[in-house]
């Protein structure tokens, strides 16, 4: 699929109830930059980016060490050794030896810078200012004392581009597997301030301003009725959203809770998914998200059935 060179592109793959998204971000002095966030398919990722021509990578997040979103990590740190600039990790500590192998992969590559990362940090790639939400360092705090829910250890992205002589920037929201406890914390951490209209309150609020509004939401957990609330959508209130599920998910992605808390801000024709369907939306497939740094966006869903996984089984201890 041919892009003009000032788009933001977003892929988010077709692999079932997994996450595998590659940024594009748009071009500048003739030169693209690529990051890639969570990676359960590597055979897919790794075609998808020879697609694309990518010969190195500004970072690679894993939002949290859950299998659906490792899965081909390592294969990816082998196929880009020495070309990856760094690695975005969540910080939490899991047992799994897939995890265990990625540390080391990423510290036997001295060219890697690893971080791991927390709600607050931003970095800027061509001209694409990317923001961690999540997870917030209360949380990061708790990680080895009262415990946090691996999901909710999960790293969470906001992209902004404004194009030159625009107003207001396009915003898209990677929401990982953050549930509640999670997006409390980002509401918390970035409130949403209303101009009041209630006649009994003494305080008048001059502005109204919401840091969390965005226009294309990928949407957290696969749809998971523990990751998608009414008022965070509310808040967050997208125009799009993108479900990374499966068709015969065993874990029943996406739940009608989770559904109808979406229908109430996004309209039903704009929500997408990746490998699931519905009589009243049959659209499914690697979904498309472009952005030419404005409000408006371009949402392409390529229809292909989900390809069969190609990564060995994992091992854990």
């Amino acid at each position: 699929m041919a892009v003009k060179p000032e788009s933001l592109c977003v892929h988010v793959l077709n692999v079932g109830d997994g996450d595998n998204i590659i940024i594009q971000f748009p071009e500048v002095d003739g030169q693209r930059k690529f990051a890639v966030v969570d990676c359960y398919n590597s055979k897919k990722t790794l075609d998808y980016l020879n697609k694309l021509g990518v010969k190195e990578l500004e970072f690679v997040c894993v939002t949290h060490p859950h299998f659906d979103h490792i899965r081909g990590v390592p294969n990816l740190l082998e196929a880009y050794k020495g070309k990856i600039r760094e690695f975005w990790d969540s910080g939490f500590r899991h047992t799994s030896l897939t995890h265990e192998n990625i540390i080391d992969a990423v510290q036997d590559d001295p060219n890697i810078r690893f971080s791991r990362v927390t709600s607050g940090m931003e970095k800027t790639f061509n001209n694409v200012k990317v923001s961690v939400l999540a997870p917030s360092i209360y949380l990061r705090n708790r990680y080895n004392s009262y415990g946090v829910n691996i999901n909710n250890a999960s790293i969470v992205l906001k992209l902004e581009y404004k194009a030159p002589n625009v107003v207001n920037p396009s915003v898209i929201i990677l929401g990982g597997d953050a549930q509640f406890l999670s997006w409390s914390k980002v509401l918390e951490e970035y409130p949403n301030y209303v101009k009041t209209d209630n006649p009994d309150q003494l305080i008048t609020v001059e502005k109204s301003f919401n840091p969390l509004n965005c226009h294309v939401l990928k949407v957290s957990h696969h749809g998971s009725k523990h990751g998608t609330t009414l008022e965070c959508v509310e808040t967050l209130d997208p125009e799009y959203a993108i479900v990374s599920c499966s068709g015969t998910s065993s874990y029943g992605f996406p739940h009608e809770i989770a559904m109808l808390s979406l229908k109430e801000e996004t309209e039903m024709d704009r929500i997408f998914f990746t490998d699931y369907s519905m009589p009243e939306m049959p659209r499914r497939g690697t979904t498309i998200v472009i952005s030419k740094g404005t409000t408006s966006h371009e949402i392409e869903c390529l229809g292909e059935e989900r390809s069969e996984l190609a990564n060995p089984p994992e091992t854990t201890r």
